[in-house]
């Protein structure tokens, strides 16, 4: 028997075996349940309390070994919900990691101070929030692009 074959024999024991201790482990669980409740109307003690001690460990084990025989159903599904999320968030996050390439390069890139969205490079308001992309400069009055340093005098802007 090959150890495919093998792997795939265990995970079926542990599906048939759990469910059967789910199902055994509910009844045993209902039964001390319903003996305990109902005790209280009578004054009497109960006498299948014991059952919820056999019970609700059955119930414990069969969900464990249930959850081991469908783990890889349980991880498949969790992958196909979770890769377009990802997906998702990697195409909304790329124009902010290429902006910080381009800065990192020393390459111009006209980004929104507010939003912090591309904008083109010859845009004067920003077309996703409409924010003002230019600013004054200090030192020679004039309005500039946005950056570390003014583009008509070389000054440091704020």
């Amino acid at each position: 028997m090959s150890d495919k074959n093998k792997h795939e024999r265990t995970k079926r024991i542990f599906k048939i075996t759990g469910i059967c201790l789910i199902v055994a482990g509910a009844a045993f669980a209902i039964t001390g349940f319903i003996d305990f409740f109902t005790s209280f109307g009578t004054g009497d003690m109960p006498s299948l309390f014991w059952c919820l001690f056999i019970g609700l460990p059955m119930l414990a084990a069969g969900a464990s070994l249930t959850a081991l025989g469908f783990r890889r159903e349980i991880t498949g599904y969790v992958k196909n919900e979770t890769i377009p999320v990802i997906n998702e968030a990697g195409q909304e996050i790329t124009p902010a990691v290429s902006a910080i390439a381009k800065a990192v390069k020393g390459e111009e890139s006209n980004l929104c101070p507010i939003c912090g969205k591309p904008n083109d490079e010859e845009a004067k308001f920003c077309r996703h929030c409409g924010a003002d992309l230019l600013v004054i400069c200090k030192n020679c009055g004039k309005k500039v692009k946005s950056g570390a340093f003014c583009s008509e005098c070389g000054a440091k802007l704020e």
